[in-house]
């Protein structure tokens, strides 16, 4: 798949808000290599019906260099809009983290530990249209000197 990097990408995610991030993991039992029980957790349904979509809606598009040497210098501004459908509610802090992990996940970006704070924000809204839906705008910033 070839991936073509970009300075800006906006998109929308329709119909669907980020998942809670107390609902990311369910607790899961598998056999180990020893053949014991373990418990273990996995991602949920829900956070995996998400981050699908992100990828879907995101095109393979991405803002993150290909070399590892550009990957430490570069710093990304991410605004997540988050349109709430009739009688949903959330947590700006819950859906960032959520709308972050799905942008790595698909390879939007490379990693969340580089996005910049000060460039960056979540803002959750009151959809008046009844129409939930998460909007994505991800910036390249230029490394600061």
């Amino acid at each position: 798949m070839l991936v073509e990097i970009e300075q800006l990408i906006v998109f929308t995610v329709p119909h669907l808000n980020p998942p809670s991030t107390n609902h990311i993991y369910e607790t899961c039992y598998y056999n180990g290599r020893d053949g014991a029980a373990h418990r273990g957790k996995k991602l949920t349904p829900e956070v995996k019906a998400f981050r699908e979509a992100v990828a879907i809606f995101a095109r393979g598009r991405s803002v993150a260099p290909l070399s590892n040497s550009e990957r430490r210098k570069v710093r990304y501004g991410v605004r997540i809009d988050v349109y709430l459908g009739p009688n949903a509610r959330g947590d700006f802090d819950n859906f960032w983290k959520s709308g972050l992990d799905a942008l790595q996940a698909c390879g939007v970006i490379h990693s969340d530990n580089y996005v910049d704070g000060e460039e960056s924000r979540c803002v959750v809204h009151k959809d008046e249209r009844h129409d939930p839906r998460t909007m994505y705008t991800v910036t390249r910033l230029e490394p600061k000197c």
